[in-house]
């Protein structure tokens, strides 16, 4: 089946433009693997940033019109994170949607309600965000080297959150949203992939490298 237009209307993943139809450059290109099996993409570009998009689709003489897989990915599925608990993730990805659309104030205050809520799902709920931040780490739900990072965020969130002539440029923003990222990675993401683990069977589980069992 030929490539299907509705494959070009998305989100663009380098500058968020939404909903948009990406202009189609070339679609049906073929690449072979070192098996020889056949891959096809189609080439696309934002009208907007100019960026390139590749969407790798079905293979022309199929039934099915499917679109595999986007490259690159866009900025909330590249920055999705799992275990969160529902409340940080709402946050979480309400900083990337508003942040996407080029307001990158709004996005340092949510990203400054991440961590407030992040820290409450510890049941730390200090009057002053720079006391949970502290309460965090004493208590070893994230290391000393953190600290700077998290303070980092919750200053780049107060500029966000009043009015004055300081402003959170879209570059900034998106630097707190990289170190938000890898806290909550830290926090949740880690932790929880780790209590799958310990969940699957013995046998199934890698060697310990310390015993060799």
């Amino acid at each position: 089946m030929a490539w299907n237009e509705k494959h070009s209307f998305r989100d663009c993943p380098w500058c968020g433009l939404r909903n948009t139809r990406l202009t189609v450059a070339t679609t049906d290109q073929e690449f072979s693997t070192r098996t020889g099996a056949a891959r096809y993409w189609a080439t696309l570009g934002c009208p907007s940033c100019g960026g390139a998009v590749l969407v790798e689709h079905s293979n022309p003489t199929d039934s099915s019109d499917s679109a595999f897989q986007v490259v690159p990915k866009g900025l909330e599925e590249s920055a999705r994170i799992n275990h969160l608990p529902e409340d940080v993730e709402q946050y979480y990805m309400d900083a990337i949607r508003v942040l996407s659309i080029g307001v990158p104030d709004a996005s340092a205050v949510q990203l400054r309600r991440t961590l407030e809520a992040a820290a409450a799902h510890f049941q730390i709920r200090e009057k002053v965000l720079i006391k949970s931040i502290e309460k965090l780490i004493s208590e070893g739900h994230v290391t000393k080297s953190f600290a700077p990072v998290l303070h980092h965020i919750r200053a780049v969130g107060n500029v966000g959150a009043h009015a004055s002539d300081e402003r959170v440029d879209q570059e900034t923003a998106q630097r707190a949203l990289r170190f938000t990222t890898q806290f909550l990675r830290n926090l949740f993401e880690v932790p929880g992939e780790l209590d799958l683990l310990a969940q699957r069977p013995a046998a199934q589980r890698p060697a310990n490298p310390t015993t060799g069992n």
